[in-house]
């Protein structure tokens, strides 16, 4: 149900600039309140084509920052794991950035603005 406000059409995405709305009308214990903004980047979340986020990442993401687990080095199992996700992902699931990639595109781009 809360999905479907963000994701009316059933595609299993969402907007990036939709996911701090999104993770603030959950309830309780995966709720994360505004202002979300550094937990969302920490979480390093993929960001696909046309900045959308899937549905299983974000849940992902959610799970392990309950958990606490969202500084744990998993980098062992990191190839097994992109593998079976790629595989339980739609056709048009295409990562081309994260939450913490985007913010140090956004953070460099201010720096060099300023010096214009």
């Amino acid at each position: 149900e809360k999905w479907q406000r963000f994701d009316p059409l059933g595609s299993q995405f969402i907007r990036y600039d939709q996911l701090s709305d999104f993770v603030d009308d959950l309830e309780s214990p995966l709720r994360i309140p505004k202002p979300s903004y550094l937990v969302l980047i920490r979480m390093n979340l993929p960001i696909c084509e046309n900045d959308r986020m899937h549905c299983v990442d974000i849940l992902d993401g959610l799970t392990k920052y309950f958990l606490g687990t969202l500084d744990t080095d998993v980098t062992s199992n990191e190839n097994d794991a992109s593998n079976e996700i790629k595989n339980d992902r739609p056709n048009d699931y295409h990562p081309i950035s994260t939450t913490i990639q985007r913010q140090r595109e956004l953070y460099l781009s201010r720096l060099v603005l300023q010096r214009f």
